[in-house]
């Protein structure tokens, strides 16, 4: 069961949110969640949830968003915030965060997301926000722009680890996607993002996509896209890469 809830951070005086506070913050997650669970998601190649911050401009907040993939890790996340305290010593940062209760802003089903991309009518447009610094590993080296096939691969990797029995396995689905979707605006920007101190080549910025394949392809593209909210989108998204937000347009 997909989910998404966020925190409000409060950070010294003099002191600004940066994406890659979200490495920090998946370090204190897993230092508060349970060892075998901890332990699992060092070996996991999917892991089981997202997370990333953000600066939500007119509420004027920082924001920690993050999105579990099924009722396990959703449950795995509860128990961590819980046992976190609310003034969070961030070592890396050599400061304290404050952190407010965690609040819900989405929960869903695999059966009623599939439910509802399949049965109403597919949207034509699809803009994606790249919150935080988003990438894909290729050959041994970062793919510093959006490509529509590793897009899709990225999301329906996860879809079919998580879904149960909603697995989409039609042979070379990604790239038939890729093929049916035109990008017809963008607004990028390359960034860097750091994970312990290493630097990863990346993109932000906004990215709008027209579905003019199939009405089933439309459907199963429309369905991916709403699911990256959860999922995120590239590598790295347990660790505050590749949040997105996403908006169906007419």
């Amino acid at each position: 069961m997909p989910q998404i809830m966020e925190i409000t951070l409060t950070l010294p005086e003099g002191q600004r949110l940066h994406p890659s506070m979200g490495s920090v913050l998946h370090g204190a997650l897993m230092e508060y969640a349970h060892e075998d669970f901890a332990a699992a998601m060092h070996r996991a190649g999917v892991r089981p949830f997202s997370q990333f911050v953000y600066y939500d401009k007119q509420a004027e907040r920082a924001v920690w968003r993050l999105a579990a993939l099924n009722g396990e890790a959703a449950a795995e996340l509860d128990y961590a915030l819980a046992a976190m305290p609310q003034n969070l010593c961030l070592k890396q940062k050599g400061y304290v965060v404050q952190l407010s209760k965690s609040q819900p802003v989405k929960e869903t089903d695999y059966a009623a997301m599939a439910q509802q991309f399949f049965t109403e009518q597919p949207p034509r447009k699809a803009e994606v926000t790249f919150v935080t610094p988003t990438s894909f590993k290729a050959y041994g080296a970062y793919k510093i722009y959006p490509d529509n096939a590793y897009i899709f691969r990225s999301l329906l990797k996860r879809w079919n680890a998580y879904s149960g029995g909603l697995v989409l396995e039609e042979e070379n689905l990604e790239q038939h996607l890729a093929d049916d979707v035109k990008v017809i605006g963008y607004n990028l920007s390359l960034q860097q993002y750091s994970v312990g101190g290493a630097p990863i080549d990346a993109f932000k910025g906004r990215y709008t996509l027209l579905l003019r394949g199939t009405e089933a392809q439309n459907r199963i593209a429309a369905l991916l896209l709403a699911y990256a909210e959860y999922a995120g989108i590239g590598i790295k998204t347990a660790l505050g890469m590749g949040g997105v937000f996403i908006n169906f347009l007419p």
